[in-house]
């Protein structure tokens, strides 16, 4: 993190522990070498996955070149912002993620929302499981667990995503986000063990209330938490970076 930007907020680092295509309609799934070798320049590809029922979701995928398929590696789930549309999601990515990802060796994977909605709306989060699947064939996350990660409405989608399917996830990292029912304290007991790192600007009161009532009640339950309020920034975290975010994500994975 560079020196100067952030100011961080320990308040608790405690041990605790289908079918696919790619955009232009052309099959990839069961095929992990020519999926590996459509990404092997390390430029964002955007995917098409296909759920059972015929349901196509787009989502952005980045690959180091190199990577190996079949080989486990670290793999993230980036949820986008706002309306969760195709050309916000690949803008996030290339402009947050990309960048760090390729230096680091990491695949990540950032779903873009279509008709059943943003992700976490009932209908959408139902689609997760099957793209995890999906892009486990070919990039299996190492120790069968993806990261997770999320900004503003991608936040709580990501908190969806982790209450819905807490053993498939070994962290969690949001700019901001939060449980999108705070209220149901059973879904969240089910984070219990899931490492979790929060950025929230400081001017971003709403958020910052929500973030820090999530931070405490997951470092109640002994979770290994990292809350950091940004000095100055309101609900778009302008100096935050993808440096930032993949060394919390380091700090607080299992």
């Amino acid at each position: 993190m560079r020196r100067g930007v952030v100011a961080l907020v320990v308040v608790g680092v405690l041990a605790g522990c289908s079918g696919g295509s790619d955009g232009s309609g052309a099959g990839v799934a069961g095929s992990p070498t020519a999926a590996a070798a459509v990404a092997s320049s390390g430029a964002a590809q955007v995917k098409t996955y296909r759920a059972p029922d015929g349901t196509e979701l787009q989502y952005v995928l980045v690959v180091p070149a190199g990577r190996t398929a079949g080989t486990p590696g670290k793999v993230l789930l980036a949820f986008p912002p706002g309306g969760q549309d195709l050309d916000l999601t690949r803008s996030i990515v290339e402009d947050r993620w990309q960048a760090e990802a390729l230096r680091r060796d990491w695949v990540v994977v950032s779903p873009a929302a279509g008709s059943p909605g943003v992700f976490y709306e009932p209908a959408a989060a139902a689609l997760v499981p099957g793209l995890l699947d999906e892009v486990a064939r070919t990039y299996p996350p190492e120790g069968g667990r993806f990261d997770l990660a999320g900004v503003s409405n991608g936040g709580l989608s990501a908190f969806r995503a982790a209450e819905d399917h807490p053993d498939r996830f070994r962290s969690l990292v949001v700019f901001p986000g939060m449980p999108p029912d705070e209220s149901d304290t059973a879904a969240l007991a089910r984070l219990k063990g899931l490492g979790t790192a929060f950025f929230v600007g400081a001017d971003d009161s709403g958020w910052l209330e929500g973030s820090r009532r999530a931070a405490a009640a997951l470092i109640a339950m002994g979770n290994r938490v990292e809350l950091t309020e940004v000095p100055g920034q309101g609900h778009i975290i302008e100096t935050l970076t993808g440096e930032d975010l993949f060394d919390a994500m380091d700090r607080v994975r299992g």
